[in-house]
């Protein structure tokens, strides 16, 4: 899966996230859970975690008090990923 380079321009908060970042979004993207993530990328489960708070707080999908959304924000974020990966 690759990020489509046209996604930068009509998603420009993807612009803030590292080449790691995205590829922790990536493998939302494709469904992998926090432990799958972390055995793949080599990396904490806590570190994982870190990524995922932070790739959702930069593409502004934190819980907030005025919107109550019906899917998760991981899901969210995954759903978002998965349109802009190919």
């Amino acid at each position: 899966m690759t990020l489509l380079v046209s996604s930068v321009e009509y998603f420009p908060e993807l612009a803030q996230l590292t080449f790691r970042k995205l590829d922790v979004l990536r493998l939302i993207a494709s469904g992998a859970n926090n432990r799958e993530i972390a055995q793949s990328l080599f990396l904490s489960e806590n570190t994982v975690k870190n990524y995922v708070t932070n790739i959702l707080s930069r593409l502004n999908l934190r819980d907030t008090h005025d919107c109550v959304c019906p899917l998760g924000n991981r899901t969210q974020a995954a759903l978002l990923a998965h349109s802009l990966f190919k």
